[in-house]
């Protein structure tokens, strides 16, 4: 069964895909363009230039601002590939027990965390073990195991890569909705085999100590998480989709726009006049 974190990448996806293809539609038409302002820019005087250009003189800049965020995603992709290499190092190096898909590591941080895009398995610390009861053992292990069961390593990954396509605060905020969607879902998995407060209870006592290694799927939003758990806030009403809803509708626009004025406006002067 589909979860609602399933529709919110789909819709991501989605609007990712049309937003390459509007680039893609930029950059084919880039050489006429440029060839249009040069031999425009030989015969006519700078006022009506300007006027009869205005369309292909916001696509060259449009072009460029996408060509920087495409160019900032493909750095971060080999940044969160290091990332996730060093992470396989790090598991490697400081396992100590291993149970089929579970690691036990070596570290005297409190860290948990689901792992993998090809191999994937979850990863509990040792110290775990020496400050938690059995019961919040087991809390901590479905909580991550919900998260493996899902996807969630190599969903984020991709997440996290693609997201660098759009300005910092709007990736900031995708990122956040979609990480805080899929913690829930994992407590949620979580909580249909434990009780919820002692689930909530576990969560808190969990981030009391921070730990000092960064895991990316380490992600707390304790807040939140025991909003849910409490119900004091409902998951089915949680629609994050609506983001991408509204910018794959501007998207649309602009495709729709761009491809009814695809040459320069030279000759058009109704139009201009109107």
């Amino acid at each position: 069964m589909l979860k609602k974190s399933d529709f919110v990448l789909l819709s991501f996806f989605v609007t990712v895909g049309l937003y390459l293809y509007y680039y893609y539609f930029l950059i084919s038409d880039l050489p006429v363009w440029v060839n249009d302002l040069k031999a425009c820019g030989s015969v006519m005087e700078l006022g009506s230039f300007i006027k009869g250009h205005l369309n292909i003189f916001a696509y060259l800049f449009i072009t460029g601002v996408m060509t920087f965020f495409i160019l900032k995603t493909i750095y971060k992709f080999f940044i969160n590939l290091k990332e996730y290499f060093r992470l396989q190092k790090y598991i490697k190096k400081h396992t100590i027990k291993r149970y089929k898909n579970l690691r036990i590591i070596d570290t005297k941080d409190n860290i948990a965390f689901s792992f993998g895009i090809f191999k994937t398995g979850i990863a509990l610390s040792k110290n775990l073990f020496e400050n938690f009861s059995k019961k919040e053992i087991k809390n901590i292990y479905l909580h991550e195991k919900g998260h493996l069961l899902n996807g969630d390593s190599y969903k984020l990954f991709i997440f996290s890569i693609l997201a660098n396509l759009f300005p910092s605060k709007l990736r900031d905020k995708l990122i956040k909705d979609f990480s805080l969607l899929k913690e829930v879902e994992a407590d949620d998995y979580c909580s249909e085999k434990t009780d919820k407060i002692q689930l909530a209870q576990t969560i808190l006592k969990f981030y009391s100590v921070q730990a000092n290694l960064h895991i990316p799927m380490m992600n707390s939003y304790i807040e939140t998480r025991i909003k849910f758990l409490t119900e004091e806030l409902n998951y089915k009403k949680i629609n994050p989709q609506n983001v991408y809803f509204t910018f794959l509708a501007l998207l649309i626009f602009f495709l729709l726009l761009s491809y009814l004025f695809q040459y320069c406006l030279c000759g058009m002067s109704s139009f201009m006049s109107f």
